[in-house]
């Protein structure tokens, strides 16, 4: 079908209406988006809690915040961005970044974090924290200014180790030998165990074991030692000599004849052992002193014990005198008697 003259107008004229409709429209805006531009209007800073109202006409944050002499430093968080516009009443909000350290991985990172807690911080500068890791302080912690933050990356392993066992040392007393020597009879053998061990490292370094499992390898054999009990050798300065000795003793000591009056009617002038009853032989406990053993006594001089007495039990000793009178004389006193070396 073909269009005439008279419809190809009437289009026109309907195209040429629309088009000063838009522009109506666009110059109503223009017009609207100026005047706002050119009004004062009231805006709201907060900074710290602080807020300043600032009359202004200017519509991006950056000149808002010039214009109410707010200054901004690394890491300042502002909502709306500073980059953005803002129309009418509006409110603007700076949060100050603190200043905070973070140490991971043998490394120290300093930053400035809005926060407001320590995983804020972590997150800002990138760390991934595995399960066991440890943080100090706290996650949840709030920032403070020069915090210091550390993460502290741990891991444990199960390790398998054996380690040495300790033998005991048995001491067996040896009558043979002084005081204070010793010789090794058998030596000490060390056990070992196997262990397994759940060892914990904080960065690298071990905190901590836990033996899981343990079983024994070998068993320890234990040393053996003779242990000297024997006094050692000592030396007896006397009137009559030099004389070697280990053990002494201090004994009461009475006098004896060999006589009837002091051995009975029976006295047949020897001894319990049928030595020859005279001075110089001692009667003594056997239990105590073995006869025939050589003495050196306090006050009497060198002696044998040869002779027994129903009387002399424990720590007596009776001295064989030559006649009654010297065996009265003497009496009964406290003595020093030395056990000799052969």
């Amino acid at each position: 079908m073909t269009t005439g003259p008279c419809e190809k107008r009437e289009r026109a004229s309907v195209l040429g209406e629309h088009k000063r409709e838009i522009a109506l429209v666009v110059c109503a805006v223009v017009l609207l988006l100026t005047g706002l531009a050119g009004a004062s209007r009231e805006v709201k800073v907060i900074v710290d809690d602080e807020v300043i109202s600032v009359a202004t006409t200017a519509l991006r944050v950056s000149d808002i915040l010039k214009q109410a002499g707010v200054e901004l430093s690394d890491g300042d968080g502002v909502s709306p961005d500073v980059s953005e516009r803002v129309y009418g009443s509006a409110t603007i909000t700076i949060t100050r970044a603190i200043p905070v350290t973070v140490t991971v991985d043998g490394r120290t990172v300093q930053c400035r974090s809005t926060g407001p807690t320590v995983k804020h911080v972590l997150a800002q500068v990138g760390v991934l924290l595995r399960p066991d890791d440890r943080v100090s302080p706290g996650m949840e912690v709030g920032l403070t200014p020069g915090m210091q933050i550390r993460v502290i990356r741990v891991v444990s392993e199960v390790i398998t180790r054996q380690v040495r066992v300790a033998y005991r040392i048995e001491r067996r007393p040896d009558s043979n030998m002084d005081r204070g020597e010793t010789k090794v009879i058998r030596p000490g053998v060390e056990g070992v165990r196997e262990q397994k061990v759940l060892v914990t490292y904080e960065d690298g370094r071990a905190v901590s074991e836990k033996v899981l499992s343990s079983r024994v390898l070998r068993e320890p054999v234990a040393k053996l030692l003779a242990v000297g009990t024997r006094n050692p050798v000592r030396t007896l300065y006397t009137s009559r000599g030099t004389f070697r000795y280990r053990n002494s003793y201090t004994m009461l000591a009475t006098a004896y004849e060999p006589g009837p009056r002091s051995c009975g009617k029976y006295a047949d002038g020897y001894t319990a052992i049928g030595m020859k009853a005279e001075p110089g032989i001692v009667a003594v406990d056997p239990r105590i002193i073995p006869l025939r053993t050589r003495l050196y006594v306090e006050g009497y001089g060198p002696a044998i014990a040869a002779d027994v007495g129903a009387a002399i039990k424990g720590h007596r000793i009776d001295l064989l005198f030559g006649t009654v009178e010297e065996a009265l004389r003497y009496g009964k006193r406290w003595v020093k008697v030395y056990v000799l070396e052969p």
